[in-house]
């Protein structure tokens, strides 16, 4: 039953960019739009279920939601500037790799010199699929052109999107907390603040007017859709990585959501590719997965 729970977050999280081009969101937009639905989602389940937040845990969860404001705003401007095929396995892929090293090192998740040697050849694999999958034909000017544009987008929704998870789980780990569903509902009111709070920073910084002036543009309130989609994958992997599964292989299921998100993109969004971009691609997603699926069998 924990693997399904696992899985819920690759659907979800792989229909978000599909979400955020029929809401033709400004980056900014979305972010304050999916954090809204976000926490709209996190006060109905924290209103009719048990939790218990203590301030050491409302510093923790306002924290990691706060991380979380700036990964979807990376992801966001990613996904306009590069497209949602390409960076949807990116980001995967680099999340992937900082969650499996730090879940190894922090939380003593790879014990064995056997699990050592798999694990570093799945973060081979996810890095070599990473690089097949954006892939990109053309002129160098035009391929520096949109790396230089694109790089610091994925680099920020990778980085952040990865530590946002990680918090929740040193806090577990460190101070030798039961994951269960107790504590996993009484972590998303208070993400759900803190990626609230940064996302009004944030469309305050970008677009350089009163954030709360943001709730009166449509695109705002369609992209709370994001956000239920986003919470409901959050709230599953807060379960799955606080079990018996553990942050690395959690975070690896939820992570093939590069799979749906990939293929909509092409599919359903109609980003061009070429002949020979699509078979990088193709083969770039067989080799994530596969270290992804080595990574969760660790």
């Amino acid at each position: 039953m924990m693997y399904l729970i696992a899985l819920v977050p690759a659907f979800a999280w792989g229909l978000i960019g599909l979400a955020l081009a029929k809401t033709k969101a400004k980056p900014e937009e979305a972010t304050l739009g999916s954090m809204t639905g976000f926490l709209i989602f996190s006060t109905v389940i924290t209103i009719f279920s048990a939790t218990f937040i203590s301030p050491a845990l409302f510093v923790v969860g306002f924290a990691s939601g706060f991380l979380l404001s700036l990964a979807n705003i990376g992801q966001f401007a990613a996904m306009t500037e590069l497209g949602v095929s390409k960076t949807v396995p990116l980001v995967a892929a680099l999340q992937l790799i900082l969650n499996s090293l730090l879940g190894a090192f922090l939380f003593h998740e790879w014990t064995q010199p056997m699990q050592w040697i798999l694990g570093i050849v799945s973060i081979i694999l996810v890095i070599a699929g990473a690089s097949l999958t954006s892939y990109q034909e053309g002129s160098d000017k035009t391929k520096s052109k949109i790396s230089t544009k694109g790089i610091i987008s994925v680099l920020v929704a990778g980085v952040f999107g990865g530590l946002y998870s990680v918090l929740p789980k040193a806090y577990q780990y460190f101070n030798h907390i039961e994951g269960n569903r107790e504590f996993t509902n009484s972590l998303l009111l208070p993400q759900a603040i803190g990626g609230m709070v940064g996302a009004l920073i944030i469309y305050a910084v970008v677009s350089k007017s009163n954030p709360l002036t943001g709730f009166k543009k449509i695109p705002v309130w369609k992209s709370t859709s994001i956000g239920f989609l986003w919470a409901i994958g959050n709230m599953c992997l807060m379960i799955a990585s606080t079990s018996y599964l553990g942050l690395a292989t959690a975070f690896t299921f939820s992570q093939l959501n590069l799979v749906i998100g990939g293929f909509s993109g092409i599919y359903l969004l109609h980003e061009h590719k070429t002949k020979k971009e699509f078979k990088y691609f193709l083969v770039g997603i067989i080799l994530v997965v596969i270290g992804a699926i080595i990574t969760a069998l660790i």
